[in-house]
């Protein structure tokens, strides 16, 4: 997925992109969320700035609810 970095990237963006490492690769959401961090993140959570990382958070948290938290 391409990244603009001046933006601040939405939590829809990681809601999808939590989706598309879940499908792609039969991670459960938490593995997903390892995955993006070290990943896209590149091991720096604040790579993106503050308010990327909280969209992050958000998205995590929604897909946690849903049925891929187990």
């Amino acid at each position: 997925m391409t990244v603009n970095y001046s933006s601040v990237l939405s939590e829809e963006y990681f809601e999808s992109y939590f989706n598309l490492i879940i499908s792609a690769r039969g991670y459960k959401t938490y593995e997903a969320k390892e995955f993006i961090i070290e990943n896209f993140f590149k091991g720096n959570v604040m790579y993106y700035g503050e308010d990327t990382y909280q969209s992050f958070i958000r998205a995590y948290s929604k897909m946690k609810n849903k049925n891929y938290h187990k």
